[in-house]
């Protein structure tokens, strides 16, 4: 016997020997945990060599076969543990190796100062529950918690994964972390033949701890314990028929004549025909149980989908069809929208079917010469998720694709290709069960995928023909509106000649009337100093006008090429609107009309350009004047808007309001056009400030001009035009504090100017 343990030890030793080998060539597939697992290895073969301690032979302070024995076994338990934890947490909590060290420094004391060592000596577990000692109790309460927090880590990996094979991989933790306990407990047992066990099977828990960390995906363990317990149900019903046989050839029949052959015959035929039968009704019992066949399933799917008849019904009948036949929670569509404008990427939109309505609209990105472009359109084979986690096929996977994918929160994906153009891919969640994706698993959903090829192709045209009549009907009704606006411009066009003719006109009549007058005068000498007096005032005014319309023609053509510059000083908001108001007194007493004026007193200065502000102002008040009947009312408020946002600045709001006719709504915006008029040319009035006066058109353009100019915006409000009522409007005009740097001006300060671009304005 003795010799038969010692063979087992060798044999143990090289297997131990050839590990290391394999482990020291597999290095580089070993993502983590190398130094981990060679120092396992190293105990495990060292707790192997103890055997051949010589009898008697002893260290100081009772450092004996047995104390290194067991010294040596719980060090190799904390490693063990330790790249168990690792690989099922991704990290080792701190506590594991502070509590693994100091367990291994109490057991070395327990050895010191123990009179005796006597573990894994024979009934040495007898003595200990007949008599504890501190050493025993220290070695075997460690196990103990040791093995709890590994199962317990173990089930907690298992209950958070989210993927089906990552817990697969906790559960083939727990069956090493269990073996590898129960080979300790048996190597210190205290029987030869059970420590030669005990060695047997931890050097099995090693072989399986570097197959799981070489490969990244390990057997299922549900897969191989269900089938493990169907074949252990088969013997037990074969051994059941099998033994009833005999027990009845044996009851029955002692002697060996022609007769009993014969029923022994027809006893093994009945037994063979009842195994046969029974086992034939447990496959066809468990056939009918399978939801993913794979016939049955490619057929089911492609009778559903080809009834889709658009691109959402594709997607409802895909995802409800894939959820069924496959048994999984979840499944959805990502559709190819187009390369980036680099070329080096393919956007993924994430397509949300009723049948998963907590799924959210994504927008996801692959590498074109990344590895899942390779897979999925190059290669045309499916990916699962497992494998983009932690296949070194992907490792060089960029974050943003790997955060995509795994925000998806599904485990395969098949691409779906038509003429090798990849369309789509099409994807479905864990199964039911949370089983893990096999391989025939993956090519059935391949096999969906390329049936869906077509009716996807069919449903994205048909989705692309919607969207263009959609975009067809939109454009026609722009077209119209177009027209529209188009038609208002060219009635524009002949109301801005009527006016401007009639505006230029008038002047000019004037002119040559008292041209012809003073030669006339002139002529018969009867002209005096008053008569001059009178007639040049009046060329003057004519003048004047002339020189103001054309004035503001060639300022609305400065607004057009954006070639206005600015002089920008620090102003008030009061003086500019009082100095726009001022000229208007006289028309204001004429027409018999209030004018008002609030806030604007305490206003911060602003950086303005004053005299284009003033001009701005005074046209819309000129404009309210026009249109506001006599008696009316005019107000102006103002008020300050502070910086709501960071980087921002104040503004300042002037609110300039009429009772007068108002403006449909049509024409709020339009108003701002030039040679724009919101009413019949018809009623044009040479009066500058009568009632429904109006001139060329220009007033509101010069100020939009101006306004914007400043980095401001303005815009007016009204309830409509109505010549009985008198609804009245109300002009807004924002300007900021301190104007855009991109402002095109000229900055006065003080006594130096300087012009062009200037970076920045100082805080008003």
């Amino acid at each position: 016997m003795d010799s038969l343990i010692g063979v087992i030890i060798l044999v143990t030793i090289a297997a131990h020997v050839l590990l290391m080998i394999y482990a020291l060539i597999r290095r580089p597939h070993i993502r983590a945990g190398w130094g981990l697992l060679t120092l396992a290895i190293i105990l495990s073969a060292g707790s192997n060599a103890l055997h051949f301690w010589t009898p008697g032979t002893s260290l100081p302070y009772n450092f004996n076969q047995s104390a290194l024995l067991t010294l040596t076994l719980a060090a190799l338990t904390v490693v063990y543990g330790t790249l168990a934890i690792n690989d099922v947490l991704k990290r080792v909590p701190r506590l594991w190796p502070v509590a693994g060290v100091l367990w291994l420094i109490a057991l070395v004391v327990a050895v010191v100062t123990s009179p005796e060592v006597t573990i894994s000596q024979s009934e040495w577990l007898a003595q200990f529950i007949l008599a504890p000692s501190v050493l025993g109790g220290l070695l075997l309460g460690g196990l103990g918690v040791i093995a709890l927090i590994l199962l317990a880590v173990c089930f907690y990996g298992f209950y958070i994964a989210l993927l089906p094979e990552v817990a697969n991989r906790s559960l083939f933790w727990v069956l090493n972390a269990s073996g590898l306990i129960l080979g300790v407990l048996l190597a210190i047992s205290g029987s030869t033949m059970l420590y030669a066990v005990g060695e047997l099977l931890i050097i099995v828990t090693l072989i399986s701890a570097t197959y799981g960390l070489v490969s990244y995906r390990v057997f299922d363990i549900r897969a191989g314990m269900t089938a493990a317990v169907w074949t252990i149900f088969l013997i037990a019903i074969t051994a059941a028929l099998v033994f009833s046989l005999l027990t009845v050839a044996q009851q029955t029949y002692t002697e060996n004549t022609n007769e009993n052959l014969l029923v022994m015959l027809f006893l093994a035929l009945l037994v063979s025909t009842g195994y046969v039968v029974v086992g034939q009704l447990l496959r066809a019992l468990l056939y009918r149980f399978r939801v993913n066949d794979p016939t049955r399933a490619a057929r089911r799917f492609s009778q559903q989908v080809s009834k889709a008849q658009d691109l959402n019904q594709l997607l409802d009948v895909a995802a409800e069809t894939l959820n069924s036949v496959m048994g999984v929670r979840r499944s959805g569509m990502l559709l190819v929208n187009d390369t980036t404008s680099d070329g080096s990427r393919l956007e993924l939109l994430l397509m949300r079917s009723t049948s998963s309505p907590e799924m959210k609209d994504m927008r996801g990105y692959i590498a074109i010469k990344g590895p899942i472009y390779e897979q999925l359109a190059a290669r045309h084979l499916p990916v699962a998720q497992f494998d983009i986690e932690f296949s070194p096929d992907y490792v060089e996977l960029t974050p943003e694709e790997r955060d995509f994918f795994r925000s998806l929160q599904m485990s395969a994906y098949a691409p779906i290709v038509v003429e090798n153009s990849l369309l789509g891919i099409l994807m479905c969640g864990p199964k039911t069960t949370d089983v893990s994706f096999y391989e025939r698993d993956l090519e059935m959903l391949a096999t969906m995928a390329d049936q869906t090829g077509v009716a996807l192709r069919n449903a994205r045209s048909m989705a692309d023909l919607r969207h263009l009549n959609t975009s067809m009907r939109v454009l026609n009704a722009e077209m119209e509106e177009a027209n529209e606006q188009l038609e208002k411009l060219d009635s524009v066009k002949t109301d801005f000649i009527t006016i401007a003719s009639h505006e230029l006109r008038t002047p000019l009549a004037q002119i040559r009337g008292y041209t012809d007058i003073i030669d006339a005068l002139n002529e018969q000498g009867m002209l005096d100093k008053d008569q001059i007096s009178g007639m040049v005032a009046n060329l003057r005014k004519a003048t004047e006008r002339t020189e103001t319309l054309i004035a503001d023609m060639l300022f609305v053509s400065q607004l057009d090429v954006d070639a206005m510059d600015l002089r920008m000083a620090q102003t008030t908001p009061e003086s500019v609107l009082r100095m726009a108001i001022e000229p208007l007194t006289d028309p204001l007493n004429q027409r018999k009309l209030s004018l008002s004026a609030r806030g604007l007193r305490g206003l911060p200065t602003i950086y303005a350009d004053m005299q284009r502000l003033v001009q701005a102002f005074r046209n819309i008040v000129v404009n309210a004047i026009k249109f506001t009947p006599d008696r009316g009312r005019i107000e102006i408020n103002a008020i300050l808007q502070p910086a709501t946002n960071e980087g921002d600045v104040d503004h300042i709001l002037v609110a300039i309001s009429d009772t007068g006719v108002g403006i449909n709504s049509d024409n709020l915006e339009l108003i701002f056009e030039k040679f724009y008029r919101a009413y019949d040319p018809g009623l044009h009035s040479t009066g500058t400030y009568k009632f429904m006066g109006a001139g060329p058109g220009l007033g509101l353009t010069i100020a939009k001009g101006v306004v914007e100019s400043h980095g401001g915006k303005i815009w007016a409000e009204s309830s409509g035009h109505n010549m009985e009522t008198f609804p009245g409007t109300t002009f807004y005009v924002l300007l900021p504090v301190v104007p855009p740097e991109d402002t095109r001006r000229v900055l006065i300060d003080d006594n130096t100017k300087s012009s062009g671009n200037v970076p920045a304005l100082p805080n008003a």
